[in-house]
């Protein structure tokens, strides 16, 4: 298969991409256009009681925002950086795997546009998730399985390939469970190569010892954390794994599908799906039928995309019309589709008749609506069609409390925040001034939550007074609040303000004299 030529042009026109990415999402993290979302400040929350492993996630994210927050505090800047550094890094894997690994340099620009401009990794390069350090981990390890299987004469394949392979897989797993998926799918690419007898010498001993070792160092913390704690974190997987759990039977879900599909379509952006879709045709027609046993550099490279974005994206997708999902755990397979985009594009951009206009009117949307992701939170878009609202006023509710346990209270140091929200509760400890040790109340109908493995009022804070937070204007009473505390006052509704607009709505209940009664679940409450 007749290769690109190398020129250094390709790593600047590279370099620029890059770099201009990263500066972008920087900027709009230091400059706060946005509050935190809840994950990410439940997330930072973690950084304060170092375990092994939590609730719901591994400790990876722990880790890196516990880093950052050492250079830049425990500031939006400081929680976010390691996502903005995150998505610098699968940038550059791509690139380079793409041009050093595959040795399609040219191609290699195309896929790194596609990328750079599509709405989930733009997301995930500003918000502090454990996706960007998976997607990471995951396209370096796709690359050094890439390397690992290759079996061109006269060329051995090295160990180096496997020892990566083996140390992706393990941060891979710290970062996210999903990564076990990854195992499965090169499982399944290695078996086809073999199939067609195209797999290197000595590749199962070595691929296997990799993976098995990664694996078990990635699990050993995430295990040991869940012996001490009633495999909370298994169980949350498998109820999340299971469904909806609403005990009405099967059944389709059309309405929660076409939701799912349409997220899909916004996340990869309309164009980049289409585009996906031109490359899947073109490498199936040379993926379906590949050669037996001579090195075919297209056939592997068309094959391992399509397994590793296919499979992925369209189970979890296809699984929406069944049970609940969530549109991000889709989010390791866009790698793969950035390939498969930047493929189709390069093959579209090349075409004899096709014109400038053409080219030009394709990469300006592109940038112009990836520039209109970071611009959004500007725009004066009414709250109920603004996405970026639930992401605004929680610094001024941080404000807001503060004020109150300071102008309603006897003693200031006697008040504490609480939620029946694991997200709200989170952001009250990093937006009340002080950040203090806040709590999650299970006085509503709820799963369980990393706040309820850990000590709670009970514990020394006996006839303290409490602010609790609620998500809108809510006039309903809070089941069991009345035993939990002396008096209670009548909801007070507050609309916080984000950068002089219009923030989240919030129902706040002022709290006297807590009895030391906190409302508790079984461990099953999942």
């Amino acid at each position: 298969m007749p290769r690109d030529t190398y020129s250094p042009r390709y790593d600047l026109v590279a370099l620029f991409i890059i770099l201009a990415s990263f500066g972008l999402r920087y900027w709009f993290v230091a400059s706060g256009q946005l509050n935190l979302v809840q994950d990410e400040a439940q997330y930072w929350d973690w950084i304060r009681r170092p375990q092994l492993s939590y609730y719901s996630k591994g400790p990876l994210i722990a880790w890196v925002i516990t880093l950052w927050t050492q250079v830049f505090g425990n500031t939006e800047l400081g929680v976010r950086f390691g996502s903005v550094l995150g998505m610098t890094g699968i940038l550059a894997a791509l690139y380079v795997g793409v041009s050093r690994v595959w040795r399609e340099y040219r191609m290699a620009v195309f896929v790194l546009f596609a990328a750079a401009t599509m709405p989930l990794l733009n997301g995930l390069g500003i918000l502090a998730t454990t996706d960007c350090p998976l997607i990471f981990f995951w396209t370096v390890a796709f690359f050094a399985l890439a390397a690992a299987t290759r079996n061109e004469p006269d060329r051995a394949v090295t160990k180096w390939p496997f020892v990566v392979l083996g140390a992706c897989m393990a941060f891979g797993i710290l970062a996210k469970y999903m990564m076990l998926a990854f195992f499965g799918l090169a499982l399944i690419h290695a078996i086809i190569l073999q199939c067609r007898g195209q797999l290197p010498e000595r590749f199962w001993s070595r691929f296997l010892l990799a993976s098995v070792a990664g694996s078990a160092l990635g699990l050993a913390p995430i295990v040991l954390w869940n012996t001490d704690n009633g495999w909370v974190a298994y169980k949350h997987v498998a109820k999340l794994s299971a469904g909806v759990g609403n005990g009405t039977g099967f059944a389709l879900r059309p309405g929660p599908f076409f939701e799912m599909l349409g997220a899909q379509i916004g996340l990869l952006a309309p164009w980049w799906l289409a585009f996906i879709l031109v490359g899947t045709g073109a490498a199936l027609r040379k993926a379906w039928i590949g050669p037996v046993g001579r090195f075919d550099a297209g056939y592997r490279r068309d094959l391992m995309t399509l397994l590793y974005f296919w499979p992925l994206w369209g189970l979890i997708t296809a699984k929406a019309l069944f049970s609940k999902v969530e549109a991000n755990w889709t989010a390791a397979a866009f790698m793969a589709g950035a390939i498969l985009a930047g493929m189709a594009l390069k093959n579209w951009w090349d075409a004899p008749k096709r014109r400038t206009r053409g080219r030009a009117i394709l990469a300006g949307t592109a940038l112009f609506l990836t520039l209109a992701i970071y611009v959004s939170p500007l725009l004066p878009l009414p709250g109920n069609l603004n996405p970026t609202m639930r992401l605004k006023g929680w610094a001024d509710l941080g404000v807001k409390v503060d004020e109150l346990m300071r102008s309603e209270f006897d003693d200031p140091s006697r008040v504490f925040a609480m939620s029946d929200n694991y997200g709200f509760t989170s952001e009250l400890a990093f937006y009340i001034p002080g950040q203090p040790i806040t709590f999650c109340t299970w006085t509503e109908d709820r799963r369980m939550n990393q706040y309820d493995l850990w000590p709670t009022p009970v514990d020394g804070k006996l006839g303290w007074d409490a602010i609790m937070v609620r998500k809108r204007f809510r006039n309903s009473p809070v089941p069991e609040l009345d035993k939990m505390f002396e008096s209670v006052s009548e909801p007070i509704f507050y609309e916080s303000s984000f950068h002089g607009g219009e923030g989240r709505r919030f129902t706040l209940i002022l709290c006297k004299g807590f009895t030391g009664y906190w409302p508790k679940r079984g461990l099953g409450e999942f």
